[in-house]
Order: C-alpha cells, then sequence, then structure tokens
C-alpha cells in the first residue's frame, strides 16, 4: 500500500468528516492507504470518524516530528499561505515524500508576493488539486500538467430525502403554514446579502408564500425581521436540513453561495442568486438552467426571477430536474475522489506500481 498523509489545518468540520471517510474507503480500492492528521474534529459531529485521525497542533515542529516519524509516501496539505509551509515542504523533499496541495490555491485578489510563494509552492510539488475548473487559470502554464480537479462537494451517498407524504409532518415540526415556500440555509451572514432577500420576499408579496431563514445568527442579522411568512429556524444539521429543503420550492442565498448549493440542487431545488463573489461550488449553477444569476443588488430582478420560479410549474420542473442531474454527476463525490487518485498516481508512479506488483 501507498502510505499517504492528509494534512487538514484547523478542526475537521462534520461534513468533512463523512468526505474523508468515503473517501479513505474508495482510494483504498487502489492501494493508497489514507491518514489524516488535524487540530481535533468538530464538536457535535453527526457521522462516525471511518478513517485513520490524530490530533496535532499544525505547526512546523509538530508536522516534521510526524513526517520523519511516519515517513508517509505522499503527503497532502489542506493548509493556506502559513510562513512554516516552505520549510516544511523542502523537508519533505529531502524525505522524499512526494508532495500534494488542495483547495483553492491562487485566486485573485492577491498581492504580488502571495502570488509569488503560492508559484514557488506550485514548483515544490509533485501535484496540485484544486476545487474546480475554474481555478486552473490562475495556475502558470508549467504547472499545468501536474494540476488536476476535484470538484468540492459533500459526501451525499447516505442522503435521504423526506418522502411526499412526511413532508407535512416536516412543516408542522416547523410551524410552517405556507403553500410554497424559499429557503435559505446556512449561516446567517453579511456577506450571503440576506437583506437583499428579505428586501425581495417583502415585494413579492404572494399569498401562500414563505421564506424559511435556516442557520445560526450570531451577528443578529436577523433580530428585526419578524414579517409573517417568514419562519426563522435557527441553526439544522444532517437529515433536518434536508427536510426542510424537501418541504421548499426554490433555494434563494443572493451572496457567497457554496456548499449548500450541493445540498439544495440534491433536493431538487432551482437556485437564484447574484452576481457576486461566490465559492468555487457555484460551478455547479448553469443560468437559465437550473437557476437563475440575476445583478448584483438588483432586487427588482431577484423578485422576478423567484416569482417565475415559484408560478411557473412546469419550468420550476425542468430546473428541479437539471439541478438533480448536475450534482447526481459533476457534483457527487465519486468525481472528487477521481481527481485525488489522478493526483495520487501522477505524484507518486513508482511507489503505487511497486505496491500494486506486490
Amino acid at each position: 500500500m501507498t502510505n499517504v498523509l492528509l494534512v487538514h489545518k484547523g478542526p475537521i468540520p462534520h461534513y468533512r468528516v463523512h468526505i474523508y471517510s468515503y473517501l479513505c474507503k474508495y482510494l483504498q480500492r487502489y492501494s493508497f492507504e489514507l491518514k489524516v492528521v488535524s487540530e481535533g474534529i468538530q464538536e457535535k459531529d453527526n457521522y462516525d470518524v471511518e478513517f485513520p485521525s490524530t490530533e496535532i497542533s499544525i505547526c512546523f515542529s509538530s508536522l516534521a516530528r510526524i513526517l520523519i516519524n511516519t515517513r508517509p509516501d505522499v503527503v497532502i496539505f489542506w493548509v493556506g499561505l502559513e510562513p512554516y509551509m516552505i520549510p516544511i515542504l523542502i523537508l519533505a523533499k529531502i524525505l522524499r515524500t512526494k508532495v500534494i496541495h488542495w483547495g483553492h490555491r491562487t485566486s485573485p485578489p492577491h498581492p504580488f508576493l502571495k502570488k509569488l510563494i503560492y508559484n514557488f509552492e506550485h514548483w515544490l510539488d509533485d501535484a496540485v488539486i484544486l476545487y474546480s475548473e475554474d481555478f486552473r487559470k490562475f495556475v502558470f502554464e508549467r504547472f499545468q500538467e501536474k494540476t488536476f480537479i476535484a470538484n468540492n462537494t459533500l459526501n451525499l451517498t447516505t442522503y435521504n430525502i423526506c418522502p411526499e407524504k412526511n413532508k407535512h409532518i416536516i412543516k408542522a415540526k416547523y410551524g410552517i403554514y405556507s403553500t410554497k415556500n424559499i429557503i435559505c440555509m446556512g449561516r446567517i451572514q453579511q456577506r450571503k446579502r440576506i437583506d437583499d432577500l428579505v428586501k425581495a420576499f417583502r415585494m413579492l408579496d404572494m399569498k401562500g408564500v414563505g421564506l424559511i431563514l435556516a442557520g445560526p445568527d450570531s451577528d443578529g442579522i436577523l433580530r428585526n425581521v419578524n414579517d409573517e411568512n417568514i419562519f426563522k429556524i435557527g441553526g439544522v444539521y444532517g437529515q433536518d436540513s434536508l427536510d426542510l429543503l424537501a418541504v421548499s420550492d426554490v433555494y434563494c442565498i443572493p451572496g457567497a453561495i457554496g456548499l449548500s448549493i450541493v445540498d439544495a440542487f440534491y433536493c431538487g431545488l432551482p437556485v437564484v442568486t447574484e452576481n457576486v463573489t461566490h465559492g468555487p461550488e457555484i460551478m455547479y449553477l448553469k443560468n437559465g438552467v437550473n437557476g437563475f444569476i440575476v445583478p448584483k443588488g438588483d432586487i427588482t430582478e431577484l423578485v422576478a426571477k423567484l416569482k417565475l420560479l415559484l408560478t411557473n410549474d412546469s419550468l420550476r420542473e425542468s430546473f428541479s430536474q437539471a439541478a438533480k442531474k448536475e450534482i447526481y454527476t459533476n457534483g457527487h463525490i465519486d468525481r472528487m475522489c477521481e481527481g485525488f487518485l489522478a493526483a495520487l498516481t501522477k505524484a507518486a508512479p513508482i511507489v503505487q506500481t511497486k505496491n500494486t506488483l506486490i
């Protein structure tokens, strides 16, 4: 087996636990043995840890110690531009450990010095794994042949969507009485432009339509939002979040969409957002096919697109099917795992061939 060490900076979020468990089993089929080191696992996790995991303080001394003591064949870094990374990469080279970086890597706007450091890291790397194809354009031409794409997504393989017959139970549980619903799910933050959504909902003024706001609001953004047909749910996770999506019709976060689009599309909800800076997962949204992107701050257009999807059942169904198809294919976790496998095979072909023959 080829020993692979994944270094995760910070605590591992609950959704990543589920991803790493799947990735570990996937790579085992190809003779790669994955182990993870991190600064712990997020409290109140919803998933069992099904991968070898070690908790350490992610710094130069601890990383140097674990590299020297365990001598992995390959190390994958999910670590940003930390000051200790260049020395650690040089140490890995001395130890003949292959190195892979995973994440956004270079994306605008980066000052010149950051770009210089990124490119030096890329030069030292044996492979680079990016969250989406969109980030490839930020990688120098000379590094393209060792750059691979692992579409950032969630592990949907154990998801269960609430059946139609149980939807009234879910609505009753949360006190939702509206016939059709727009939902916004995730941490309630200023960068997500929730104010635009609330304004749009007020202008929409459609009888029987509700707005579900599900997520922790630590900044009190919604403290003065008490309109009729607006349901402030608070934080929901796991199956509860899927149940709320199942009783909704359209998903809307005007700003900074991230992995929440994966859940929304999996449940067949068209997505409406604004043309702002989003996470890499915005790649799944095809404007006019499975959702809409409206100009930044254009509340009138936001209202128009929400109303169109709520009133045109055939269009909404078409978008729903397109959303499911997109996430069941490009957003399936196997696509992500394929990117890791390709990068590992590129980084350690001699090690992999040797271990396969054994």
